[in-house]
């Protein structure tokens, strides 16, 4: 085992550590403190790290053993389960009415490589455990409610985020899965054939949004707006819209102590001083946009050889979806410049974009009446991050809950949240969808 491996971190995830964070006299009528904790671990055993993060890339090994054994649990709910072609999971509860459209409430299990405990399967769990609330308690929904896990919502394997609920929205098309390919030179299509899902059939995952009366998610906040106003629920009035770009720099390949400066044409150099012009930009723009490089691939990636390629991906976001195209704009246009300068080339491909969504307003109020009729404070608060959400939300109606985030780590192994605020949250949620199953 490595160093880090051995030793015992304090930030690091554990059911032990969660448990030791709950306060005995925060209760709330069938839901059950220790159960959150404990399917909160039984989800990040598979998939941790040395680092103390986890890893779970989609139609991997250990994102396919979380998958199953949240799938277990549906079963045993007594909900009605199944998966369409490409891998998403459902479970549903049938309503006094099966002809409405249904409240759909659910999060994703995939993870960054090395990231938190709480980010996606706490929004799963929260959806499993308030529809086993509502039940437990003898409500009975007007409209059907689903529990949906989405695949590959992070991107991080493939580069096509926000994957499963595109398809749930008739984004994506068969054709289109041969395009996306993880390092190994495996395509989405061929991940997903091999575990015997139907990715030729993607079309017909498509549901008609005219049947899906809301989607709701329940989410960390990513920040540290909740914690600094020391509230407990976050009502999300907007999610920023992602639009991802990969640039290569292409150089030339050579000696790095036979080639003087003034003749070297390093990519690297090139994609450096472009990172950097980036970080100036989003301010001009709006404030709220933000610009992120946060994948490099240097080739030949030697320590005596003048770099020939670099390949970098970048994550531009924000709430108004004309800044962040005119920001997206400035970025390639800064590219080309400072290639031509250094007798380089540049080449652009497009990735995911996805437009800013808004939260409707009666949605909002759902959550607000919640949390005071649990007692606890909420904030209004936008969110950075990009969410299954906003994908449903282009078409039919979407919110989001948030609970705080410690010192707003996330895709970190230190992402924390405590205990209370995880219960909280399922109390939170099974009160906005029993709201959402009565309209």
């Amino acid at each position: 085992m490595s160093e880090i491996g051995a030793v015992v971190m304090k930030n690091i995830f554990s059911r032990d550590r969660l448990m030791a964070s709950m306060n005995e006299e925060l209760s709330y009528p069938f839901i059950d403190a220790k159960e959150v904790a404990e399917k909160l671990a039984l989800v990040n055993e598979f998939g941790q790290q040395e680092s103390g993060g986890f890893s779970r890339p989609p139609f991997g090994e250990q994102e396919i053993l979380a998958h199953n054994r949240f799938k277990e649990w549906l079963k045993e709910l007594g909900l009605d389960v199944h998966e369409d072609a490409v891998g998403n999971l459902f479970g549903r509860w049938e309503g006094e009415d099966p002809s409405l459209p249904i409240v759909l409430t659910g999060s994703h299990l995939d993870s960054v490589p090395h990231g938190g405990a709480f980010d996606g399967p706490l929004g799963c769990i929260s959806s499993l455990l308030a529809v086993k609330a509502l039940k437990a308690s003898g409500y009975k929904p007007k409209r059907s409610v689903e529990v949906v896990v989405f695949r590959d919502e992070e991107g991080t394997r493939f580069f096509n985020g926000l994957f499963g609920s595109r398809a749930l929205m008739g984004e994506i098309t068969a054709e289109s899965l041969h395009q996306f390919v993880d390092d190994n030179g495996i395509s989405m299509y061929d991940a997903m054939e091999k575990e015997g899902y139907l990715p030729k059939e993607a079309a017909s995952c498509y549901r008609d949004p005219k049947t899906i009366e809301c989607f709701l998610e329940l989410h960390i906040e990513q920040g540290k707006k909740l914690e600094q106003q020391q509230k407990k629920i976050g009502v999300v009035t907007g999610i920023a819209g992602p639009s991802w770009r990969t640039f290569t720099f292409h150089g030339s390949t050579d000696h790095a102590g036979n080639t003087p400066m003034n003749s070297r044409k390093d990519s690297v150099a090139a994609a450096a001083e472009w990172i950097t012009e980036i970080e100036k930009l989003p301010a001009l723009f709006s404030e709220t946009a933000v610009a992120t490089v946060g994948r490099m691939v240097v080739t030949p990636n030697g320590t005596n050889v003048i770099s020939g390629h670099v390949e970098a991906d970048v994550d531009v976001r924000d709430i108004d979806a004309s800044a962040r195209d005119r920001l997206v704009e400035e970025i390639t246009k800064k590219a080309h410049e400072i290639a031509e300068k250094r007798g380089l080339t540049v080449s652009v491909k497009d990735g995911v974009t996805v437009d800013p969504m808004l939260v409707p307003d009666h949605i909002q109020s759902w959550i607000q009446e919640a949390a005071e009729q649990v007692k606890v404070g909420s904030m209004k608060l936008h969110s950075g991050a990009g969410h299954d959400a906003m994908n449903i939300g282009k078409y039919t109606h979407a919110g989001m809950i948030f609970v705080p985030s410690v010192n707003g780590k996330s895709h970190s192994p230190e992402e924390w949240t405590t205990l209370d605020d995880c219960v909280i949250g399922v109390k939170v949620l099974s009160e906005v969808i029993k709201k959402a199953s009565e309209q």
